[in-house]
């Protein structure tokens, strides 16, 4: 896909950084950030991306620590504080107007975050199962318990070839494509008899210890951009946590938040019935951009 004209690749240096981005689409239509989740990288949105170019300007970001993306030196620059100055950074080098934020997972925590403190660059978040659900709704898990989880998954997630990861991904996933296999590939390095995650336990446990410490719900009230939540179904004995704390988000944020489920699809939903997933988002994106051309038009 690298190859093809319809999907650009760029570099840009922010505090000092270089970031990765991929680019479709033409600059006469809306833009939109399409922010990734932990230990992703930014081609996991390029079956959305691939769908939506026509209509759509979209930047896919390799978020710091992932894909070809440098890491943060620090801990704390993982901040949700530091990070939406980061991406706004971001925002300024690659658009001068107000965008559309996608996020899957950390990357909606980020969509919602940044929306929570640069409304006004912000038409509108689409966040695939992320930032609804929060650690507190289970006490029962620590901060240096989930951190030690985290350290164990990292170091435990090495694989004797790439087509062994490929067939894990495979049965996650449930389907396949050429996107799918390019995004995975992504993910992981070449070590010492095989492959292992990209990245790292630091960049991980930082991650995780800014989502635990600052949590989205904390934020519902800054947030005054149109949301839009597609959430997952499965596994089935996690739904009534879902279903409420998507109805809580709702009646925190108002009528500007719509929430929507896609049946039997699981927290990577938009790799799992990707055709659904993009009819949704086109058609909501397509909805607030027409509500914004008749505002404008009645002032």
């Amino acid at each position: 896909m690298e190859g093809l004209s319809a999907m650009k690749k760029m570099k840009v240096k922010i505090e000092g950084l270089d970031v990765c981005i991929y680019e479709w689409g033409s600059q006469r239509n809306p833009t939109v950030l399409l922010l990734h989740g932990l230990t992703n990288n930014a081609l996991g949105f390029n079956e959305i991306a691939d769908s939506l170019q026509d209509h759509f300007h979209l930047f896919a970001i390799d978020l710091p620590g992932h894909g070809e993306t440098q890491t943060f030196n620090e801990e704390k620059n993982f901040s949700f504080q530091f990070l939406t100055e980061w991406l706004e950074k971001v925002r300024f080098e690659i658009s001068d107007q107000p965008v559309y934020l996608i996020g899957h997972s950390w990357g909606a925590a980020l969509a919602l975050h940044f929306s929570s403190r640069f409304s006004e660059m912000v038409n509108g978040v689409v966040m695939i199962d992320g930032g609804y659900l929060h650690f507190e709704d289970d006490p029962s898990v620590t901060l240096g318990e989930l951190l030690k989880q985290m350290s164990k998954w990292v170091t435990e997630s090495y694989y004797s070839s790439i087509e062994e990861y490929e067939k894990k991904k495979k049965e996650e996933i449930g389907r396949w494509s050429h996107e799918l296999e390019q995004m995975v590939h992504r993910d992981m390095k070449e070590v010492v008899g095989g492959v292992a995650m990209k990245v790292s336990e630091n960049t991980v446990r930082a991650i995780v210890k800014s989502l635990y410490l600052e949590s989205c719900r904390d934020i519902f009230h800054q947030i005054h951009a149109p949301i839009f939540l597609i959430r997952a179904t499965l596994p089935e004995d996690g739904e009534k946590i879902r279903r409420q704390a998507a109805t809580r988000m709702q009646k925190e944020l108002g009528t500007q938040c719509k929430v929507s489920a896609i049946p039997e699809t699981g927290h990577v939903l938009h790799w799992q019935r990707p055709e659904e997933t993009i009819k949704k988002i086109k058609q909501w994106l397509e909805e607030k951009g027409n509500e914004k051309i008749y505002t404008q038009a009645s002032e």
